[in-house]
């Protein structure tokens, strides 16, 4: 059986609104599940303390409650509340937030009690199903569609998907957190992707057309004669998608390795000794002047 409201205040009927905003304050603190998170009483106890609260700090319920007692006093503060919004975090793989995907997710929510169809009332008192609440909770399957180019921290917004309010009040949202781990050939910054592809000296010397990954396949990036390591290219619009503005892609920023032979045999040290007499060269000119530390 419940306690009365101002029993759990411990109050008069007659007290003012100061005297139920003390009352509440210091038995919050001492009954607080923060500090008393040991004991499983405490979250009762803490609860029920709150509910006495609600309804005698507010003069219409405290009046229906003076009036008619414990369901018609929660039910006039309670009816038509908007239920409260669900938060979730899913992680997604580099692909998905890429491409975009739709995920089907077990959502822990306060739905409508079919019992007594969300009204908190049964033939012998308070639905024994709710509680005399309107809502049960429960996990239930919602669908989520995540948009493409989503990064870690981003939020999806559901609108109506979270909880149900008591006695039929309108359901709050569900707010699905992002987390996207890195990627080990893939570096993300913001829409541009960034990579490293390695070419081979001869690829780097007379050129040529390499295929690459991009995060929605393949595209082919053209190597010009003469590439040096390190060199960078961009190829535009094979980033990653811009949900925020609405259309578009960012780029995709490769950034070539250049590969050498080792190993080289009698004959192709010699080939190599025959290239280097036929294209000289002296990259290190220019280099004695810092010699000593010389400015």
């Amino acid at each position: 059986m419940r306690r009365d409201y101002y029993a759990v205040l411990g109050i008069a009927a007659t007290a003012a609104p100061r005297e139920i905003r003390q009352a509440y304050r210091r038995l919050a603190r001492q009954y607080s599940p923060d500090v008393n998170f040991w004991e499983q009483s405490a979250r009762g106890l803490f609860d029920e303390i709150a509910e006495a609260y609600r309804v005698l700090s507010d003069p219409e319920a405290r009046a229906m409650y003076d009036r008619f007692g414990h369901r018609v006093g929660a039910a006039a503060l309670e009816a038509g509340r908007r239920g409260e919004d669900v938060h979730l975090a899913v992680d997604l793989q580099f692909g998905d937030a890429a491409r975009g995907v739709t995920l089907r997710l077990g959502v822990p929510r306060f739905s409508s009690c079919p019992d007594c169809r969300a009204t908190g009332r049964a033939p012998a008192g308070a639905c024994p199903a709710c509680r005399g609440r309107g809502v049960r909770r429960g996990v239930e399957a919602v669908e989520v569609p995540i948009p493409a180019g989503v990064d870690s921290g981003d939020q999806v917004r559901l609108r109506g998907e979270g909880s149900a309010g008591p006695f039929g009040g309108p359901r709050g949202d569900l707010v699905v957190s992002t987390r996207v781990p890195e990627h080990p050939f893939f570096k993300r910054k913001g829409d541009l992707v960034h990579c490293e592809v390695p070419i081979s000296v001869w690829e780097a010397l007379r050129g040529a057309r390499a295929a690459v990954p991009t995060p929605f396949g393949e595209t082919t990036l053209v190597v010009p004669p003469g590439t040096a390591s390190g060199q960078t290219f961009r190829l535009r619009g094979h980033g990653l998608p811009r949900p925020a503005s609405g259309g578009g892609r960012g780029d995709l920023i490769v950034t070539v390795r250049v590969t050498v032979p080792s190993g080289l045999d009698a004959r192709t040290e010699e080939l190599v000794r025959e290239l280097e007499r036929l294209a000289p060269l002296t990259p290190r000119d220019g280099l004695t002047r810092w010699a000593g530390g010389a400015a």
